[in-house]
């Protein structure tokens, strides 16, 4: 049986004013560092057996914060980076509502592409391969994965069995939790979007 956690990374400057960051190496402001370091504090007494994360620095950061008092090796991975937003970069999201592009992003997330930037099905097929690749590599266990918030969204709408244009039916906030659960062939999404408590429903698995 293999656990994968997914967390998205800390609260930054950007987030907090609604500004889109992509691959920007914007730090995890002071709340972020706090939810960061609340996390790994929740996750303490959880045996993870590795810890993947994006390679933007909140990511790598909010990793870095989980994997502390650990004797893990952090690895950073390309498939798991945030969505390259192109030349909405640096932008707020009041600045862009106007762009087609951006109405097809809320009506059609399969068919958007941020001007510039990465195909949302570009992003869908990285994302899900690199899950695959974890379950191909690990049996067992339970790992813990960084990333950003659409490419979680991404990777819980495709194990949950609906389309990708359900996206952004799904919210996920900074560092939460959500719990992916494989055994052989099988699999099922056992939280979403969870708080990091110790007792919370993503430690729950013993009654599968």
């Amino acid at each position: 049986m293999l656990e994968i956690l997914l967390i998205r990374h800390g609260q930054t400057d950007w987030n907090r004013d609604r500004r889109i960051m992509g691959r920007k190496p914007i730090p995890l402001n002071t709340h972020g560092r706090r939810e960061s370091e609340a996390i790994g504090r929740a996750l303490r007494e959880v045996d993870l057996h590795g810890i993947f994360t994006s390679p933007v620095l909140r990511a790598v950061q909010t990793a870095r914060l989980i994997a502390r008092g650990r004797k893990l090796k952090l690895e950073t991975a390309p498939e798991l980076a945030e969505i390259d937003y192109g030349q909405w970069i640096g932008k707020t999201f009041d600045d862009v509502t106007e762009d087609e592009a951006y109405r097809i992003y809320h009506a059609t997330p399969r068919h958007a592409q941020p001007p510039g930037g990465e195909k949302m099905v570009d992003v869908h097929r990285r994302a899900v391969e690199f899950i695959e690749g974890l379950r191909k590599r690990h049996a067992e266990g339970r790992l813990a994965v960084v990333s950003h918030a659409d490419v979680i969204k991404i990777v819980v709408t495709h194990y949950l069995g609906l389309d990708l244009n359900d996206l952004l039916r799904l919210r996920i906030d900074n560092c939460s939790v959500s719990l992916l659960w494989f055994n052989g062939s099988r699999h099922r999404v056992m939280a979403v979007n969870c708080p990091p408590s110790p007792a919370g429903l993503f430690l729950k698995t013993d009654q599968r």
